[in-house]
C-alpha cells in the first residue's frame, strides 16, 4: 500500500522540482548583456532581463506544501496503527485477566 503511493507522490515532487529549474536554465544559458554602474528600476529593465520569481515562488510554495501533507499523512497512518495495536493488547489484557 506504501507503495502505490510513494511512487506517484514521487513522480509529482521530480515534476515540481523540473518545472521550478527550467526559469534558471534559461536564465543562466543567456550571456550577459552591456553591464552599467548606474541603477535601473526593474520596471525599466527589457522583458529578457527580468527573473521570472513568481513561477519560482508558487514552485517553492508547492513543494513545501506537498511535503508537509505528506508529513501528515504518514504520521496519521502511523498513528492509526499504533491505536490499533493499543486496542488489541488492552483486549488481549481483558481476556486473560492480567491486570
Amino acid at each position: 500500500m506504501t507503495t502505490a503511493i510513494v511512487r506517484p507522490v514521487g513522480i509529482l515532487i521530480f515534476a515540481f522540482m523540473c518545472y521550478g529549474a527550467l526559469p534558471l536554465s534559461t536564465v543562466s544559458a543567456q550571456q550577459p548583456s552591456e553591464q552599467t554602474k548606474e541603477y535601473k528600476p526593474l520596471s525599466e529593465l527589457p522583458p529578457s532581463e527580468q527573473f521570472p520569481a513568481a513561477r519560482l515562488l508558487v514552485g517553492a510554495y508547492s513543494f513545501v506544501i506537498i511535503g508537509l501533507f505528506l508529513y501528515v499523512v504518514s504520521v496519521a497512518r502511523r498513528l492509526t496503527t499504533v491505536q490499533r495495536e493499543v486496542e488489541r493488547l488492552e483486549a488481549d489484557v481483558k481476556r486473560t485477566g492480567r491486570a
